[in-house]
C-alpha cells in the first residue's frame, strides 16, 4: 500500500471548494484509483492534508500518477496555495492489521 500525502497551507479566503475544484480530477467519480481524504489543520484553517491510498507497487503508481490530479492542476494550486510543507509518497511498513497483533503481545 502505497500514501501519497501533500501538506499546504491556502492563500487568505480559500475555501475548500476552491481547493477541491482545483487539485479533484474530472475522472474521481468512478475509476479512480485510490482512496482520498483531505482535512483542515483544526488549529490552522488554511492547513489541509491531503492523503491519498494507493492499492499498488511503486511502478504501478508512476503509470498512473499523472491521473491523479487534473492535468493543468499544478498552475490552478498555484493560484490558491501559498506554501507546501511536506509532499511525499510512502510504502506501508506497518499496516492497520500489523497494529491488531501488536496489542495481542502486550
Amino acid at each position: 500500500m502505497l500514501h501519497a500525502v501533500f501538506v499546504r497551507t491556502l492563500k487568505p479566503g480559500v475555501t475548500d471548494e476552491q481547493f477541491r475544484a482545483a487539485w479533484v480530477p474530472d475522472n474521481a467519480a468512478g475509476g479512480y484509483p485510490a482512496r482520498t481524504s483531505i482535512g483542515r489543520n483544526v488549529s490552522n484553517d488554511r492547513q489541509v492534508i491531503t492523503i491519498l491510498e494507493l492499492d499498488m507497487s511503486l511502478e504501478e503508481f508512476n503509470t498512473v500518477a499523472a491521473s491523479l490530479t487534473r492535468p493543468d492542476s499544478i498552475d490552478r494550486l498555484g493560484e490558491i496555495v501559498e506554501t507546501t510543507e511536506l509532499q511525499g509518497v510512502y510504502d506501508d511498513v506497518y499496516g492497520p492489521e500489523s497494529f491488531y497483533s501488536l496489542s495481542d503481545n502486550v
